[in-house]
């Protein structure tokens, strides 16, 4: 599935340039984000494209060997939340790489997705128990967690991508 993803991402590059804009756009200018899989596929396809200046993965664990410690990759922004029962994987997959690591506490993986506004609806209506909303979006307003994540990507992007 990520080398799927990977491939994917690498087509748009690829039809990037194609475009007339490809002429005043370079590294410097792209970045990629994604979530789970995709946030490992970006990753993984910055490692050896040039063209990506900056990526941001939440809560991407990487599911094969970090990049090479010695290689230069862009910039990078790594979330994960404390509610993710596979943090300590994530952690351990991120060992030995470089990065600027963010922790959204009261946050589980799917609050990143539309089921971020659609559990806690569902858990008022009684359609959802707390504990099942808990494994799902965390405990915390997904709202604020996604304007944080907003936030952060949005700064963190602006000071690496000229």
């Amino acid at each position: 599935m990520v080398d799927t993803r990977i491939a994917d991402l690498r087509l748009v590059l690829d039809r990037l340039s194609y475009l007339p804009l490809a002429r005043v756009m370079d590294s410097r200018r792209i970045g990629l984000y994604g979530h789970s899989a995709g946030g490992t596929a970006a990753v993984y396809a910055a490692r050896d494209d040039r063209r990506v200046g900056v990526v941001a993965s939440e809560p991407g664990g990487l599911s094969r060997p970090a990049p090479d410690a010695g290689r230069p990759r862009p910039p990078l922004l790594l979330f994960r939340t404390d509610g993710f029962d596979g943090a300590a994987r994530i952690e351990s997959s991120w060992a030995g790489l470089p990065g600027h690591r963010v922790l959204l506490p009261d946050a589980n993986h799917w609050a990143f997705t539309d089921y971020g506004s659609l559990v806690p609806r569902l858990q008022t209506s009684g359609l959802v128990t707390a504990t099942a909303r808990t494994a799902l979006v965390g405990t915390g307003d997904p709202a604020v967690t996604l304007a944080e994540v907003r936030r952060r990507v949005g700064t963190f992007f602006a000071r690496h991508l000229s």
